[in-house]
Order: structure tokens, then C-alpha cells, then sequence
């Protein structure tokens, strides 16, 4: 038995505990509650939440080798030289036309080109054998590179023991990389590969034949010298600290590039930098491309560079124009540019939220088909057990879906799905103590927004963030959409979302510039670290496009010109890029040996055609083409294009035969042959409704796009407006101009044809439309099997008859009103009445 002072002793110690527990998880809670940073209506997370049930969420290890101002700015992950803060030693490298690799003795730096095509790839990693060259400083032994600093497409590396002190400036399209070292240190050269190719010249070391057949010449300072020991060169280099090596176009003498290149040696790329123009009243985007240099020796200021395809091809008309010389790259040929900028020119054709309301002239269009369809869909739901990709995909479903809905006079089934998006998507942008699913953290080692829970690597390899957040600001968008003033609330968020992967600024102190997209490369990247030995990667395109179009969507329905502008500069040149290095359209970057239209991914050292999850080539066609939606217009622009793509899909894949294949996308194929031959698309649905269709692929969408393609035909690429959310089509001669207002005034949208369609606010319009507007009654709720229900029709405005429908099938046509009609023999079920008002050729239909 207790006695009363160890009793009060026992309740004294319990409640010290009570206390201390009390305290410690307050002090938790706060601790945890103090992480979360609220952003308007919405918040995320500093600290990491931890993982889920089955172990999911993390974010990449170690922390980014930076120095200099390099540190002093958010971390550039997703670049073509992105491996080299990852890894103490990384590579994998490509800035066409060389490859670098960091050793703890300096950087290896090679010609990579693949050895052969095959037909089905053209890559090849840069070497694991053989070291070209290997540039850095006597007795060099660094445990690790960093990365000093950094502008839009090149980067400075530095290697630093303690003692030794060396630096390698390198940019994309650059043959030339420059070099600085320590004061007291000596520069060294060391060929890895044919060494007898290497001798001194004065100044010069010349390097004839190394690997994969390439030539180099190394410049140091005037008056400096080069000792040879073995397969070594060193130079004091006259007291100087700068050198650089520059390689040799194939064709170009040795003799004679020996005295060229001279005046492009001392002068070095400090800054490159890219900037943009949307004028909105030609739709032109100018794209400047600037390098600003610093001069190390002589009179001479002009960099010595390259630009590929989608550049030279694009220039604009003031531009400086390449020279004749250039190299051969696995992004076809890199042509020489004497200057220190230059200018592209696209034109922007302009998108839509999806394809105007016009099925109503396919043959075959039946509103109350459309209806169940959408019926079968507003109810969907989003999984609870999913990935930021996942449910990105299957928003876009309910999205797509919502949109056909608010065509055809759906009303309750749009808002159902608005609802059910909306709260999803809420939840997402927003963190709460405690939950480890459907937030976001904002990781400061590497400065990058992660969502949990993530997919395909999101947050572990920063990997795919531009086609993740796609499909959350094109969600956001259509919120907006139907719901005005929701971006008053839950906007900022958004953009957070669009600073994570395509920051427009260089002064945020949270997230990189542009970190997806690379500029001078004309496409994103989707690896984070360009992990792979190939170096980085990127597979959808047509994902990262649909970022491009979300952004402009969002800009323009927010009134933010600078987002809006940021997505068409994006949009256009991305398109320009696909064109030239997925598609191959010109005719100029595919090897011959290669057999197919198209490529799944580009590399930084070249091309293949699989997919990360299969060698089916019915994914690798497919990946280039989901989702289709209304950004995808650019995919219609080239129809001979489309013609020749189509005829590699009818043969290597089995979409002609309705094979069941879930790498086989059905839907995604004939939205993409209904740029060209919509009314062939449409017979191949109808004769395989019951396929299996994609995950993240809406069947009302693939129904109502078949046939509003089939009445609008062929995208015309060539005619622009001066409003972003328009386009034009064209069927046979019969134009059609389609805009949204997302603005609260009427607008006036101007085609660069002369013709101008007002679109009235926050509504749609097609120069299809017409005033007269219809509804249908019936006389009976229930009828019996075999009996007859009468139909009128409530008409406003001027018509010149009414058509009456039944399941499809025209049942009566009354000219006069009151506009009615009888329908008999009913059958058991549920038949869809609906009517046709005619005024002149256009009508209208009832909802």
C-alpha cells in the first residue's frame, strides 16, 4: 500500500510528464503550423511532411555543388548541364557540338556523335573509354567540381583543392570552351586519345584526330608557350591566367583554322541571355538571343558560335545570318554565327479552350448520344490513391469533358465537374499539419515546389514538373473560367506553380530561370539532373506544350499580360523545336537510316524512339500526341505532315485493325488524323466504340472533336488574330473564326484576312453563328410503349423551319409556328428528342 507522499510524489512526476508532453507537441504543432507559408487562400509547406502509407514522397538528396555567384542564386536544375551540381564529378554534358565530363583533375571534353544510326535510335553517351581531352591545372586533385556561375545557356564549372584553382566556361551551341586558372597555377592539357595528333605551335597546341575524328586547337595568351611531356602539355602561359580550345569544323583545313580562329580565342561569353516580344497585333514572337563577352586580349569582341535549326530556319528578316561554315550535330547542322546576337521570328496561330460547337454539321451528330455520354462522365470522381501526374491527367478528363457539357447546354453536369475539380484541386494548393498527400513543399536546398504525392520522379529527380503543373493551371484556368474572381484567391499559388517550372524572372530568390525550358535548345528538358547517360531528355512534347497553352490560357483569363506573353514565347518556340527534332518536318535532322516519322525522345547526345515504359511504337507515336485539347492546334498546322505520320501509324501499329492494346491510344490517334481527314477519323470511331479507352481521355471529348473537325476542317495556320484564345479553320472554302472572350468587355477579334468577329463577354463565338435560339417541350413526362408524345418548340428569333429528331433520326420538319411536332411509336426507354432551328443555311440546336 502507497503512502500519501509517494502517492503525491507518483501524481506530481505523472503531471510533470503530462506537462512536458503537453508542451513538447504543443511546441511541435507550432512548430509545424510555423512551415506553412499561406499563400492567398492557399499555403505550402517548408517542411518536409514525410511519407505516405506506402512510402512515398521524398526530394532529391545531397545538397547542389554551387560556389561563387553560382550559390548566391536559385539552383538551375532540368538543364543540358545539370548532372554537374548534382554529382561530386558529373557529366553527361551535350552543348553540341562537344560533351564535358568533371574529374578531380579538370574536364574531359569530347566530340560524341553515334558511331551509326540504327532504326530505331541515333545516340550514343559520352565515352566511358575514351577521354578526348582532359583540360585543368598541374596537380589538380579537386573532391569535387561546382558550378560558379550560370546565365541562360551556359555555365562556368570550377574545380577548387585548396592549392589549385581552375575554371571551364562552357555554352550551348559553342565550340570554343574557355578556361581561367589560379595565379600561380600552371595550365595543362592532356590528349586521352591519339597523341601523336598533338604537337606545339607557338601559342597553339594543335590537336589533329582525336576522338571520332575531331580536331582542336588550344590558344594561349600572346607570347606563351607550351612544354610537351608524354601525353601532357603545360604553359605558365606568359603570367597570364585565360586559355581556351576551340574545335575545328571536319571540312575546314587545319593550317588555315589555325590562323582563324585566332581572333575568337581571347574573347570570352560572360553572359548569355535570351529575351522575348509578343506583338499582339501581327501575332509575331521575336526571340533576341545576346551574348555579352569579355575581352582577354586584342581589339577583337565578336564570340565565335553556332545555331541549329530551329534557329537559321526561323531568322528574323534583320538578323545576322550564319556563316558558310558549321558542324554536324545529332540536332543536325550547327551553322556558324559571326555575331554576338541574333533574332528569330514565329508566328503564333492562336489556341482555344476547345473546339467551337459546330458537330451539329457532321452527319451522324447526335446531341442526345452526346448527352449520355457526358452523363456517364460528370459523376467520375477523382482517386484518392494517385500522383500529382495522375491526377493531373484525370482533371483533364472531368475538364474536357465540362467544357462539351457547357456546349450542348449541360449545365448541371459542368458544375458537378467544376465542383468536383475545384475542391480537388483546392486541396492540392493547400498544406495542413500533419496531412503527407495533396499539398506542396517548397524544398530551399534545391529551390523547387515538390507535390505529394508525386509521380514519375517529381520530387525525388525533380523530373516533369512543367508537364505535372500543366495540367493544375490549365484546371486553374477552367475554374476561373466558370467561377470568376476563384484567382483573386487561389491565383498566387498558381504562379508559384509557374515559377517553379518557367520563372520569366532572374531576380527570384526562390526559383531558376525558366528552369524547365531551355532557351538557347528551343525545348524543355524533363530530367532534373540529366541522370541519364545520354545526358537529359525530354518525351511528351505534346505535354509540355500543353504547359505552354495553360500558361496562356491563364495569363489571358487573369489579365496578365506577362504570363500570357510568357506562354506564347514558350508555345512558339517549343513548337518550332518539335517540329525540327521530334518530327523532323524539314527533312534535316533525322538520319536516313532512321524509320520513322517521328522520335519518343531527344537527348542531349541524340534520339530513339522508346518510351520509358515500353517498346511498343504505339506509345512512342502516342506520347507526342497526348492529350489533345485546344492548345494542340499547332499538331493540325502541316497537313502533309499529318498525311506522311498517319501513313507510319496505319503500318507499324494496328490502328487500322481495332486491336486491343493499351499502349495503342485510339482516341489520341484520330483527334490527330482529324487534321487531316476528319470525316476518315470519325468512320474509325464509330466502327470501335467499345476500345479501350487511355486513362486521362475524356470519350465525350473524342466524340464532340471528331465531329466539330468534320464541320470545321483543316486548321489555317497561316491566318492570325490579334487576340490569343482564336483561329481560324478552313473546310473546302468555307472559313470558320472561332475566338473566346475570357475579358469582362466585348471585343473585337481582328484576322489578319480583314475579317472581324465581335465576341461578346465571357462567351465563345464562331462567324458560324446565328441569333435564333430553341428549346423543346413534351407534352408527356411518360408515355406508353407504342403511344405518341407531342413536341413544341419555343423559338427566338427569325427561322425559317424546325426540324424535329428522335434518337438521331428526323422525325418531322414544321415551317410555321407554333413549331410542333408528333413523334409515335414510342419503344421502351429513354428516346433523345431534340430540334433543329434553321435560319438560312446555319441553325441552331435545342438543349
Amino acid at each position: 500500500m502507497k503512502t500519501g507522499t509517494q502517492e503525491l510524489y507518483r501524481m506530481r512526476h505523472l503531471m510533470r510528464i503530462y506537462l512536458f508532453v503537453f508542451i513538447a507537441i504543443a511546441g511541435l504543432s507550432a512548430d509545424i503550423d510555423s512551415q506553412i507559408v499561406g499563400v492567398g487562400a492557399g499555403s505550402y509547406t517548408t517542411q518536409f511532411p514525410g511519407t505516405d502509407a506506402a512510402g512515398r514522397n521524398g526530394y532529391p538528396s545531397g545538397i547542389p555543388y554551387l560556389s561563387g555567384q553560382a550559390a548566391t542564386k536559385p539552383v538551375p536544375t532540368n538543364d543540358w548541364w545539370s548532372n554537374l551540381i548534382k554529382e561530386a564529378h558529373g557529366g553527361q554534358a551535350f552543348n553540341y557540338p562537344l560533351s564535358y565530363r568533371s574529374y578531380s583533375r579538370g574536364v574531359a571534353v569530347n566530340y560524341t556523335m553515334p558511331f551509326a544510326s540504327g532504326f530505331s535510335e541515333y545516340r550514343a553517351p559520352m565515352d566511358g573509354v575514351y577521354d578526348g581531352i582532359i583540360v585543368g591545372v598541374e596537380n589538380l586533385n579537386a573532391s569535387s567540381s561546382t558550378a560558379s556561375d550560370h546565365s541562360d545557356w551556359s555555365a562556368t564549372i570550377n574545380w577548387n583543392d585548396g592549392a589549385h584553382d581552375f575554371s571551364a566556361l562552357m555554352g550551348h551551341g559553342m565550340p570554343f570552351t574557355y578556361f581561367i586558372k589560379g595565379d600561380t597555377d600552371v595550365a595543362r592539357i592532356e590528349i586521352g586519345y591519339n597523341e601523336a595528333g598533338a604537337y606545339v605551335d607557338g601559342n597553339k597546341v594543335i590537336i589533329e584526330d582525336n576522338y571520332r575524328g575531331a580536331s582542336y586547337i588550344a590558344y594561349g595568351p600572346s607570347g606563351s608557350t607550351w612544354t610537351k611531356s608524354n601525353n601532357v602539355f603545360t604553359s605558365t602561359l606568359n603570367g597570364q591566367n585565360y586559355w581556351s580550345l576551340v574545335m575545328v569544323p571536319h571540312e575546314m583545313d587545319i593550317a588555315d583554322a589555325i590562323t582563324f580562329f585566332e581572333e575568337y580565342a581571347y574573347v570570352f561569353p560572360t553572359e548569355t541571355r535570351v529575351a522575348w516580344n509578343y506583338d499582339e497585333s501581327t501575332s509575331i514572337v521575336t526571340t533576341e538571343y545576346i551574348i555579352s563577352p569579355t575581352i582577354m586580349e586584342g581589339a577583337d569582341t565578336t564570340v565565335f558560335w553556332g545555331i541549329l535549326p530551329h534557329h537559321w530556319g526561323n531568322l528574323a528578316s534583320g538578323s545576322a545570318q550564319p556563316d558558310t561554315l558549321s558542324y554536324n550535330t545529332v540536332r543536325g547542322e550547327l551553322k556558324v554565327l559571326k555575331s554576338n546576337t541574333f533574332s528569330t521570328e514565329l508566328r503564333f496561330s492562336g489556341i482555344l479552350p476547345t473546339l467551337p460547337n459546330l458537330g451539329k454539321y457532321s452527319s451522324g451528330f447526335d446531341p442526345a448520344e452526346l448527352y449520355d455520354i457526358v452523363k456517364r462522365l460528370k459523376s467520375l470522381g477523382l482517386a484518392e490513391w494517385t500522383d500529382s501526374y495522375n491526377q493531373g491527367q484525370e482533371m483533364n478528363l472531368l475538364i474536357q469533358t465540362a467544357r462539351v457539357a457547357d456546349q450542348i447546354g449541360y449545365i448541371e453536369a459542368r458544375n458537378e465537374i467544376l465542383e468536383t475539380v475545384k475542391e480537388r484541386l483546392e486541396d492540392w494548393l493547400t498544406a495542413e499539419a500533419g496531412e503527407v498527400a495533396f499539398l506542396f513543399y517548397y524544398n530551399d536546398d534545391w529551390d523547387a515546389l515538390i507535390g505529394y504525392p508525386a509521380g514519375h520522379r517529381q520530387d525525388v529527380n525533380l523530373n516533369d514538373h512543367h508537364f505535372h503543373w500543366g495540367y493544375f493551371i490549365h484546371a486553374a484556368a477552367f475554374l476561373e473560367q466558370y467561377q470568376k474572381g476563384w484567382a483573386n484567391q487561389w491565383g498566387e499559388m498558381i504562379n508559384m506553380l509557374i515559377r517553379d517550372a518557367a520563372n520569366p524572372s532572374r531576380t527570384d530568390d526562390m526559383f531558376p530561370f525558366l528552369r524547365n525550358y531551355s532557351p538557347y535548345a528551343g525545348h524543355s528538358w524533363a530530367n532534373g539532373f540529366a541522370t541519364e547517360p545520354f545526358g537529359n531528355d525530354q518525351e511528351s512534347t505534346s505535354e509540355s506544350m500543353q504547359f505552354n497553352s495553360a500558361l496562356i490560357h491563364w495569363g489571358t483569363i487573369t489579365g496578365n499580360d506577362s504570363i500570357r506573353d510568357l506562354g506564347i514565347f514558350l508555345y512558339t518556340n517549343e513548337h518550332a523545336s518539335v517540329n525540327e527534332y521530334w518530327f523532323d518536318q524539314n527533312n534535316r535532322t533525322f538520319q536516313p537510316e532512321y524509320g520513322y516519322e517521328m522520335v519518343a525522345r531527344i537527348w542531349g547526345g541524340g534520339y530513339d524512339n522508346g518510351t520509358w515504359w515500353t517498346t511498343d511504337v504505339a506509345a512512342s507515336y502516342g506520347i507526342q500526341l497526348y492529350p489533345i485539347h485546344g492548345g494542340s492546334l499547332y499538331l493540325g498546322h502541316n497537313t502533309d505532315y499529318v498525311q506522311e505520320a498517319w501513313n507510319g501509324m496505319s503500318t507499324n501499329t494496328d490502328v487500322l485493325s481495332n486491336v486491343p492494346n493499351d499502349n495503342l491510344w485510339y482516341d489520341t490517334y484520330w483527334k490527330f488524323l482529324s487534321f487531316l481527314d476528319a470525316d476518315e477519323a470519325l468512320s474509325l470511331y464509330n466502327n470501335y466504340r467499345e476500345r479501350n479507352i487511355k486513362f486521362g481521355t475524356s470519350d465525350a471529348q473524342t466524340y464532340h472533336w471528331l465531329h466539330s473537325m468534320v464541320a470545321l476542317g483543316q486548321v489555317s495556320e497561316e491566318i492570325t488574330a490579334d487576340y490569343p484564345i482564336a483561329a481560324a479553320f478552313s473546310n473546302e472554302g468555307q472559313m470558320t473564326y472561332a475566338a473566346h472572350n475570357y475579358g469582362s468587355d466585348t471585343i473585337t477579334v481582328h484576322f489578319s484576312d480583314g475579317y472581324n468577329l465581335v465576341v461578346p463577354t465571357f462567351s465563345r463565338a464562331t462567324s458560324r453563328d446565328i441569333e435564333a435560339s430553341i428549346k423543346i417541350e413534351a407534352s408527356d413526362s411518360v408515355a406508353a410503349v407504342g403511344g405518341s408524345i407531342t413536341l413544341t418548340a419555343e423559338v427566338s428569333g427569325t427561322v425559317s423551319k424546325v426540324e424535329f429528331y428522335s434518337n438521331g433520326i428526323l422525325i418531322a420538319t414544321d415551317e410555321t409556328a407554333p413549331y410542333s411536332a408528333i413523334a409515335e411509336s414510342l419503344e421502351a426507354g429513354f428516346p433523345g428528342f431534340y430540334a433543329n432551328a434553321y435560319e438560312g443555311d446555319g441553325f441552331n440546336l435545342s438543349s
